[in-house]
């Protein structure tokens, strides 16, 4: 049982990889410029998502079948916890699949919250673009404001 997740945990990194990979494609799209690329980037993105939600089953699947192999009392089963009961080479093989796991998932996290500072920023240069084309009324020169600092002059000076 213990192999089976190994498995289920070694599918989870080379999907995450994927995603990683996609996640780049999509840096790359978004500084480009090139929106028709970065939205079907976005379709594949759920559908890997999709097959990584299907993993994670397993995965789940796989860690409670081992905890009823081995009679574990626990709620809830950590790594670090099925890690003890394991043999040396099995343990060894489980820690390297939850490390390539966990810095695949890391490095996931940083590259999409650079996409969505990339996406902020984007966005920010989009309003800016709009409110230059399409001014909105506080932003114009002429309403009360201006006429108010010109109240004590008329248009022709009469001492001129």
């Amino acid at each position: 049982m213990s192999i089976q997740l190994i498995h289920a945990m070694n599918d989870l990194t080379a999907t995450h990889k994927d995603l990683l990979e996609l996640s780049k494609r999509k840096t790359e799209a978004l500084t480009n410029n090139k929106l028709d690329e970065f939205q079907a980037l976005l379709l594949e993105e759920q559908k890997l998502i999709r097959q990584l939600e299907k993993q994670e089953q397993k995965r789940q699947e796989a860690a409670e079948a081992w905890k009823d192999e081995q009679h574990h009392p626990a709620e809830t089963l950590t790594i670090t916890e099925i890690l003890g009961r394991l043999d040396v080479e099995e343990q060894k093989m489980a820690e390297d699949a939850a490390v390539a796991l966990t810095d695949t998932i890391r490095e996931l996290k940083r590259q999409e919250h650079l996409n969505k500072a990339l996406l902020e920023e984007s966005m920010k240069f989009v309003q800016l673009s709009m409110e230059l084309v399409n001014p909105s009324i506080q932003s114009m020169n002429y309403g009360t404001a201006s006429s108010d600092k010109m109240s004590g002059r008329s248009l022709f000076d009469s001492k001129a």
